[in-house]
């Protein structure tokens, strides 16, 4: 029966194909046409898939057989042919499965979406000379990172990579030979920024200390020279040195109320480093001096706004090295309340200094940011966080409290509300102490005899005068309330889902409901379907598919409200590195679109962006493309309908440390409106000035960063702080009138510019607005997202990316726009926006099958629109949705005014940037720098060079992180191999004539379960070693993704990877590798030619935390030099 099964399975599979095809888009896909079984669990074609007389499944395997439509995924043969004559180590992650024997691993006939190849070579001392990402470039090239040593051994110049074709992974001699290699490439290469300069020069001091002096960066005004010029030699300048009397520094010492200064550090007892950016010519201004005390404390940090005022910020510690308090500039020198002591009951101190007290366990017990008031946080005896207060509530007639609950093994399960009449961090911490001497201090779920659902016991405290506000439950499904049920079909069943957040449910504040969410796992610990409630007493169902290398392939979301369903299927395409090439999507089963396809240069940066295809990709309605400077920072963006140019040292006053000195923009390339843009020292921008369109801005700032005057379009208002620190108490002049009051936690309650009155809820986020005319409420959950919101009667619901205006869908939002709702056909609108992410136009295929732009808007530097053309789209400045009733913007956490460039509840990050105004928008750059979420300003990203090759070959570590991370068992095999020249003998192992040949010295082979996994490998040596200072999750992910040294990646759950370049060259030792989230990870190779050490053995046993170990340890004696290879494969 076997054998017939087997003969008519390619002629069923045929006749599928056929038919498949026969009704495929009008434009022809590529069949798969197969004729032998290489071990696959799924085979995919685009529009069919043939499987030949003979093909044959070997009887107990599973193979999903199917078609994925159209694809912009293209295969390659894979060439790799490592050079032989050199010492390296090669890393292989296998893309698809099959891989299962050393057979398999080894087959020819592979192709780069079957595996990824790096290719360390090192020199004889064992320091890298090079890596070779195998193919990883987007046009197929060998991606080309070499190394290079002063005679002190250090990595002086760091080269930028570049690719090479036809290498297959060899190791290039001219790499860094001049007028070829790395230098050619850069000197001639198209879609890439030209350089005669692409590498870094690091200045080194000449002391055992190795300090550096200078830092340049790629592209010639960067590299380091005899004299700094308006042109040239601007490096990142650092000196050492220590404290002296002419340049004091205040002595804080800290007393009963508060703390004071009567003297100054005497001589020398204080580290000095000085920091002068790109930017700095000469002279004080602009630099930035930093004091450490012998402790490594952080006493002062200092920056010079010219040559003779300072911004000072002064950190005071304990005796325990506890910080208590913290100075900001507007309490010294030059700052609008110098002091030289306070206490902490002064209005000085609550209005500018951040204040923190311990208890005797030395936990932090209350804290103060400026404009805040205190917090207070109580413990349990497990040093856990059980309660924490807020000024505003404790000041409600009957105190409340946050709560958190923890299970036994420190997950939160419960945060919420807790009632009780004390007001005092002591008296709580009292009670709780207490409490936790005769009560549990962990929650339980028990499992119920007769198999019903339980929930968690209440014996932590507080049990009572509670409400629950997110309640997570772990390890299975059967907790009370899940209405949705346990896994089903190729869900990972509930006995392995051990760890993993299975459920949570979600208040909505104001209202009694805890909407429920489930997720469902695959083998591998990944999300493949998430249930949930909505507050529209609806569902949404999401259901994702992985790639084998751990993509999102595709995700299809089923939204039910009213008994109205909404499907939107999404899928992607990836090139061979992981780099996303295209997202297609269908909303209700309407024909699929592509909406946006992705072109990258030879080293990786985004090239070309087109938008939305109805022909599979053949034509497209829209392209803009990209270009950059040597650093990698953008330079422009240009389509026939938006085009932007930027300018940096290049500008009227150039600008070499990344500020934006002009910026043009229009269409077509051609670009007739320009802002010239004018910074301070401390880089804060003074003046936008415009030419073409009318739209500049001129500012003024205090030693905080408070915005004191701003004048736009030669309208001046000047901004009032008297009194009240950084709270604004009004701005006088023609930009708004009013005064601004405020709520215990640094919340604007009446709104001076709009006179609006305004009301939070626990979050600090707005709950209620009025205003005569106007009343408004908004809704949130207990996790801050917005769910609704009613102004003046009318009603918009918000359900993670879907928008309701009244009863029916208005928009969904797309990667690229928002597909609009006309009657039940969703029309898809697409955003061009500029490198903030403000959108500056928006468009769609109108009926007559042509580009229409639907809406055009302009900015002032601060982010006020000026509309060129009026719209619909809400989502204009960086992205984020207009509040129009109130002429604000929400961000998420907090609200932003760009009528007056401040934000307008305290940054719940004020601690990373205490120099700076809780209300600070941007650092006062907002050319610059953006704000994502409300919480704390970054760059908004450039895609250099560097850093383009350690993300691409760092995908080979990505994808290796998602897949072991979560896989229940992985196989992992070591090989060394080792090439002579005379003779060798390895015990047992191996032993070889005098002749040139290379050899396996070894081989370990071992499975582990789903956990830490820690593999040992010891190569003796004479007691030095390499070693790659790696924080990586996996040590094949830190092997494969090495591009200018070792980097880190963190491998949590939600967090994204990011790389640094720091290695610390060693010879001899062990190899160490761990799968495990956030572990770090050790990489150290012996090339030691020691006689007679050898040792064979090995050891698997038990953590304390249930983790299994797996320790491995072989030799071999050396007679002469040999070069070493190394092979790390994983199975699974």
């Amino acid at each position: 029966m076997k054998d017939i099964t087997n003969r008519i399975i390619p002629v069923f599979i045929a006749i599928i194909s056929l038919l498949l095809a026969s009704n495929s888009d009008a434009q022809q896909l590529p069949d798969r046409i197969l004729s032998a079984y290489n071990n696959e669990t799924e085979i995919t074609g685009q529009a069919s898939v043939t499987l030949k007389p003979g093909f044959y499944i070997p009887s107990g395997k599973t193979v999903r057989i199917y078609t994925t439509g159209a694809s912009f995924e293209r295969c390659s043969d894979f060439l790799s042919t490592p050079s032989a004559n050199q010492n390296y180590i090669s890393t292989k992650v296998f893309k698809t499965p099959g891989f299962l024997t050393d057979s398999d691993i080894n087959r020819t006939g592979l192709s780069t979406c079957d595996v990824g190849q790096t290719i360390r070579y090192f020199d004889g001392l064992g320091r890298p000379v090079q890596t070779v990402t195998v193919q990883g470039s987007p046009g197929l090239k060998d991606m080309i990172q070499p190394f290079a040593y002063d005679a002190l051994g250090r990595e002086s110049v760091k080269y930028l990579p570049y690719a090479v074709t036809n290498n297959g992974g060899a190791f290039r001699t001219d790499a860094l030979t001049s007028g070829a290699g790395q230098q050619l490439f850069y000197n001639t290469a198209t879609g890439v920024k030209n350089t005669t300069t692409p590498f870094s020069v690091t200045v080194f001091e000449s002391s055992p200390l190795n300090r550096i002096l200078e830092e340049g960066a790629p592209g010639m005004p960067w590299q380091p020279a005899t004299t700094r010029t308006t042109t040239g030699g601007r490096t990142v300048v650092s000196e050492y040195g220590t404290n002296i009397a002419s340049d004091p520094v205040k002595l804080w010492v800290i007393n009963a109320s508060g703390a004071s200064t009567t003297a100054a550090y005497g001589e020398g007892k204080l580290y000095k480093t000085t920091i002068k950016d790109e930017n700095w010519l000469s002279g004080k201004a602009g630099t930035e001096d930093e004091y450490k005390d012998l402790q490594d404390h952080v006493i002062l940090k200092r920056l010079w706004e010219t040559e003779t005022k300072s911004l000072s910020t002064y950190y005071v510690y304990d005796d325990f090295g506890n910080l208590r308090y913290v100075l900001p500039p507007a309490v010294n020198e030059n700052g609008q309340n110098t002091i030289s002591s306070f206490s902490e009951s002064d209005v000085v101190f609550k209005n500018f200094i951040y204040g923190y007290s311990y208890d005797g366990r030395q936990r932090l017990i209350k804290k103060q940011v400026p404009g805040k008031g205190w917090e207070f946080m109580v413990y349990n005896t497990l040093d856990q966080v059980v309660l924490s207060q807020d000024a505003v509530q404790r000041a409600k007639t009957t105190p409340e409290w946050f709560y958190t609950k923890y299970d036994v093994f420190g997950r939160v399960v419960s945060t919420g509300i807790y009632a009780r009449n004390l007001v005092t961090q002591s008296e709580m911490q009292t009670v709780v102490t207490n409490d936790g001497l005769s009560n549990s201090l962990f929650e339980t779920r028990p499992i119920n005899t007769d198999g019903s659902n339980s929930d968690y016991t209440n014996v932590a405290f507080p049990r009572d005068n509670t409400q629950a506000q997110v309640v997570s439950y772990y390890d299975n499904y059967a907790f009370v309330g899940n209405t949705f049920g346990g896994p089903t079909g190729n869900q990972m069943p509930a006995v392995r889902t051990k760890t993993l957040l299975t459920g949570t449910k979600v208040n909505t504040l104001g209202a009694p409901d805890m909407l429920l969410t489930v997720n469902y796992y695959d083998d591998e610990g990944r999300v493949i379907q998430s249930k949930s409630q909505n507050h529209l007493a609806g569902t949404d169902v999401v259901n994702n598919t992985y790639k084998f290398s751990g993509e999102l392939k595709s995700s299809s979301r089923t939204h039910v409200v009213s008994g109205v369903t909404t499907i939107i299927a999404s899928r992607y395409d990836y090139d061979h590195m992981g780099r996303k090439l295209a997202t297609w999507e269908s909303i209700n089963g309407a024909p699929e679109i592509v909406l946006n396809k992705m072109d990258y240069n030879d080293i990786g940066q985004l090239g070309s962006k087109s938008l939305h295809s109805t022909d599979n990709g053949t034509t497209f309605l829209q392209k803009s493309d990209y270009a950059y400077n040597e650093r990698g920072w953008m330079k422009s963006n240009i389509s026939p309908q938006f085009s932007f140019e930027l300018k940096y040292q290049d500008g009227t006053t150039p600008q070499f440390n990344g500020n934006i000195a002009n910026q043009s923009w229009g269409s077509n390339g051609s670009n007739p409106n320009t802002f010239t843009y004018g910074y301070d020292k401390l880089n804060r921008l003074l003046s936008g000035t415009s030419t073409g369109i009318v739209m500049s801005e001129v500012l003024t700032y205090d030693v905080m960063g408070n915005i004191a005057s701003l004048n736009r379009n030669g309208t001046l208002g000047t901004y009032d702080y008297t009194g009240t620190g950084n709270r604004l108490n009004q701005v006088i002049g023609g930009l708004a009138t009013g005064l601004y009051t405020y709520d215990g936690n640094g919340n604007v309650k009446k709104d001076g510019r709009t006179g609006v009155t305004l009301t939070y809820n626990q979050l600090n986020l707005p709950a209620t607005v009025t205003k005569t005319g106007l009343t408004m409420a908004y809704t949130y959950d207990a996790s801050g997202a917005k769910l609704r919101k009613v102004s003046n009667g009318a009603t918009r619901d918000y359900v993670d990316g879907i928008e309701y205006d009244g009863t029916k869908i208005d928009i969904i939002h797309t990667e690229e726009g928002l597909a609009r709702n006309n009657s039940g056909v969703y029309s898809y609108e697409y955003n061009l926006s500029d490198h903030l992410g403000n959108v500056r136009l928006s468009f769609y295929k109108n009926p007559s099958g042509s580009l229409e732009v639907l809406q055009q808007t302009n900015y002032f530097p601060f982010g006020k629109t000026l509309i060129a053309k009026a719209g619909q789209n809400k989502y204009l400045y960086n992205g984020k949705e207009l509040q129009e009733e109130l002429g604000q913007l929400d961000y998420g956490a907090r609200f932003y005014d760009p009528e007056i460039g401040r934000w307008n509840v305290v940054d719940p990050l004020a601690e990373k940037m205490r120099r700076h105004s809780t209300y600070n928008y941007t650092f006062d750059n907002p050319i610059r720098f953006i704000d994502p979420d409300g919480m704390s300003p970054t760059g908004p990203g450039t895609g250099g060079p560097g850093d383009i090759i350690k993300k691409a070959a760092g995908l080979i570590a990505k994808k290796a992180k998602d897949i072991v991370n979560n896989l229940p068992k992985i196989q992992v095999s070591s090989k060394l191999t080792v090439g002579i020249q005379a003779g060798v003998s390895a015990g047992n192992i191996a032993s070889l004539d005098f002749s040139p040949l290379v050899f396996t010295a070894f081989e370990t082979k071992h499975t582990l379960n789903k956990g830490e996994y820690k593999s040992e490998l010891t190569l003796p040596g004479d007691g030095k070693g390499i070693k790659t200072d790696s924080k990586v999750g996996i040590n094949i992910a830190g092997n494969s993704a090495e591009a200018g040294g070792s980097f880190q990646l963190h491998a949590g759950e939600d967090g994204p990877y990011s790389t640094n370049t720091k290695t610390t060259i060693k010879l001899g030792g062990v190899f160490k590798d761990s799968f495990a989230k956030g572990v770090s990870t050790e990489t150290k190779i012996s090339t030691s030619t020691k006689m007679g050490k050898s040792i064979g053995s090995q050891e698997v046993r038990e953590t304390q935390n249930g983790h299994t170990t797996v320790s491995n340890e072989n030799s071999m004696k050396l007679s002469v030099k040999f070069i070493l290879g190394a092979e790390i494969s994983i199975k699974y």
